[in-house]
């Protein structure tokens, strides 16, 4: 494991750690740093503290504000302690009295260090009197977390106190740390430099604006050694030779840089995105950027080239939940030629292969937002190819076998929005079975193997197959409801919020109202939490928006008309604010809206308000002229609108009866194309329609149909009465509209 000194001005941020009890909030820090470690490293230490003491912060950096204070021109006095304390005894008063005056703590890591309760025991006082944050481990021998390797226990050099947090007794018996580390060793950063990174995390300055300094105070030793040089051939050599050195130290910085680059796009970005932030991720992209636009993009390698393309991406991501569709447009493809380009040049190079099947998902993706199902999956089509390419390189890469799970599964997802369930299922089927084994070793993959149980829900949905497709969305909520850590990480949050909304709608079609309602409101508790978390994030607004509109599909159901009302106020007014913010997409915006105006209908909010009438035909022609066979979800999106007509319908039968038949018809028109489908929820409505138009044996055909699936909503229950009054009375006129 290669541990990296990260300075607290590109940490991400974290709260300050509360004063804690019995440290006067006054106390002013006499030392900068206190230095603990075996004494078997006593070395070690001295020589730290020399090089601590003596070097002199770059001018240019003294008084600059960070979040530690003015950057002062030194760092001393530095504490080092010259006893080591037997097994058991108390600290001295004067260790005491120093740790409590120093600002940070660093430990030389040894094995030596690892077995010494003297410096175990003065980590533990340390986060006592400071929390955990200013506390800095410096590499010295043996090896990091030695002690979960099996035969290498001995070689550990975290103590114990160091590689966890405190629990409430005080004692570090807390959940588990990666402790912030410099690495002195040969193979990791070497003495200076690792000296040099302690010093930056102190200062809350960057690393490379210490190491710039050391590069030009070695430079103007250079020049002048040059001015000098004129005695001969010899000093002539020796600036040669410092000359390339300052060119492999060039070399080097440049070397580190990048490697900071790939630890914030990689290990700091996952160990973000569970936090929910964007503003923090999107920094990460930004900085990312910024970086390489700060270079000549013709004198960039292929991977400085990559990793530009994963900014890019980042980026993309970050604008996509806020609501930026055509930016985030512009991002992925501006990844998408950078990746091509370097694919080009090597054909057959496993990470440009992967490098560019990112960048082609990412395009379909937005193509998909955009509801333009036919290049969205031309595009998944593609990256399910490259992945199969990466594949026939190494068959036994988990990495790979996962892309092409998700590459079945983001195909599954666009053919559901085509109305193509078998087709849909077929895809998802084969990306699951792949994520099934791979999560038996890969436990994070669980995330995906939950969506894609989602998904497989929707298929089964449109297949009339509704008990199945519970027992799918259940199998998701479980999936993410075991992740490690569930209750704080936000990326499984939204998964059980997205698994509990689908499985109250689930509970509505198999009619039952009360297992929905609980399932509603505990989605709506988790959309809550989320919001408050990050109140721009659109995709966790309109999760929010969408199961408030759920409660108030329950409640109606249920005859609850005073809940309902009452829900329905607060519903409106989140898709309100929701629109206000930005836009998701063709698909949400569109979903949201068509159920506020169905319910704002059914409610009677408006009942003889003609304006209302008005709004509803404009936003209904409006929204079918945007409808095409090639949109993402036509068909979820034509059911929404044709329940508005049909509520519209029943509306206008009781205050202006010439004009329903136009409302009803309008919603069979938007349902006629999908009749041969088995989806009740497609054909109840349908039926509905042609009930009121005055086709009964049509309606009672459609009837028959829901009958053989396990559809049991209310309005199915409506339907059926409906038709045995027009049976009865050899009509229909007269005939109310239902709870859909």
């Amino acid at each position: 494991m290669k541990l990296r000194l990260v300075s607290a001005h590109h940490a991400p941020p974290q709260e300050e750690a509360a004063e804690p009890h019995g440290v006067a909030a006054s106390t002013a820090p006499r030392y900068w740093a206190f230095l603990s470690y075996s004494h078997h490293d006593k070395a070690v230490a001295k020589r730290l503290q020399k090089q601590l003491e003596t070097y002199r912060v770059p001018s240019r950096l003294v008084g600059r504000p960070t979040r530690h204070g003015a950057v002062p021109a030194r760092v001393a006095p530095v504490f080092r302690d010259r006893d080591e304390l037997h097994a058991g005894a108390d600290l001295k008063a004067s260790v005491q009295e120093a740790l409590s005056r120093s600002r940070w703590l660093i430990v030389v890591c040894t094995p030596d260090a690892a077995r010494s309760p003297w410096v175990n025991r003065e980590i533990i006082e340390f986060k006592k009197l400071h929390g955990e944050r200013h506390v800095l481990a410096l590499i010295a021998r043996g090896e990091p977390f030695a002690s979960d390797m099996p035969g290498r226990e001995a070689e550990e050099c975290f103590p114990p106190a160091l590689r966890r947090a405190l629990n409430e007794q005080g004692l570090p018996e807390g959940e588990p740390l990666e402790p912030i580390a410099a690495d002195m060793r040969r193979e990791g950063d070497g003495p200076h430099r690792a000296m040099l990174k302690l010093l930056a995390g102190m200062l809350g300055v960057g690393f490379d604006d210490l190491v710039r300094r050391d590069v030009q105070r070695r430079l103007r030793w250079l020049t002048a050694l040059a001015a000098a040089s004129v005695v001969g051939v010899v000093v002539f050599g020796l600036l040669a030779v410092m000359a390339v050195q300052a060119r492999n130290e060039a070399q080097r910085e440049r070397q580190q840089a990048e490697g900071l680059i790939e630890f914030m796009l990689g290990d700091l970005r996952k160990k973000l995105e569970p936090v929910g932030r964007l503003e923090v991720l999107d920094s990460v992209g930004e900085k990312a950027l910024a970086y390489y636009g700060a270079q000549e993009a013709d004198r960039l390698d292929a991977t400085a080239l990559g990793h530009r393309s994963r900014a890019m991406h980042l980026i993309g991501e970050i604008r996509d939940l806020r609501g930026n569709p055509a930016e985030a447009q512009k991002a992925f493809e501006q990844a998408a030629q950078t990746t091509a380009q370097l694919l080009a040049k090597s054909p057959n190079d496993g990470q440009r292969i992967f490098d560019h099947a990112q960048s082609v998902f990412w395009v379909g993706y937005a193509a998909w937002k955009r509801a333009d199902g036919k290049t969205a999956e031309s595009k998944f089509q593609e990256y399910l190819e490259l992945a199969t390419r990466l594949t026939r390189l190494d068959a036994t890469n988990s990495d790979w076998l996962a892309e092409v799970a998700f590459a079945h599964g983001n195909m599954g997802a666009v053919r559901l929005g085509m109305s193509r369930a078998r087709d849909a299922l077929t895809s998802l089927q084969a990306g699951g079975e792949i994520l099934q084994k791979l999560s038996m070793v890969r436990p994070e993959l669980k995330f995906e193997l939950a969506n894609n149980h989602g998904f497989r829900s929707d298929a089964y949905d449109m297949l009339g197959n509704y008990q199945m497709a519970l027992t799918e969305q259940m199998r998701r909520y479980e999936l993410f409801r075991g992740m490690p850590s569930a209750e704080k990480n936000r990326a499984a949050q939204q998964g059980m919020l997205g698994a509990l909304h689908s499985i109250s709608l689930e509970q509505i079609s198999l009619g039952q109202l009360e297992a929905a309602w609980v399932s509603a409101q505990a989605a709506l508790r988790l959309a809550d939490d989320l919001v408050v978390v990050d109140p721009r994030n659109l995709l966790w607004r309109s999760h929010s928006c969408s199961v408030q509109l759920r409660l108030v599909e329950i409640a109606f159901l249920r005859s609850m008309n005073a809940e309902a009302r009452q829900r329905f106020d607060v519903a409106k007014a989140c898709v309100v604010a929701f629109n206000q913010a930005g836009s998701r997409g063709l698909r949400d915006s569109m979903l949201l809206e068509t159920r506020v105006f169905t319910y704002e209908v059914l409610l009677d909010s408006r009942p003889r308000d003609a304006a209302l009438s008005r709004e509803v035909e404009q936003f209904l022609t409006a929204s079918m002229s945007k409808l095409t066979p090639d949109t993402p979800d036509h068909v979820s999106l034509s059911v929404e609108l044709a329940n508005l007509a049909l509520a519209e319908g029943d509306r206008l039968a009781r205050i202006e009866p010439a004009k329903a038949n136009v409302a009803w018809s309008r919603a069979a028109s938007l349902l006629k194309e999908f009749a041969d489908m088995q989806d009740a929820r497609i054909l109840t409505p349908l039926a509905r329609a042609r009930l009121k138009l005055g086709d009964i044996a049509g309606a009672e055909a459609l009837l028959s149909r829901i009958l053989q699936t396990s559809y049991r909503h209310p309005a199915y229950a409506e339907l059926a009465n409906q038709l045995h009054s027009a049976r009865g009375s050899g009509g229909i006129r007269g005939i109310q509209g239902s709870k859909s």
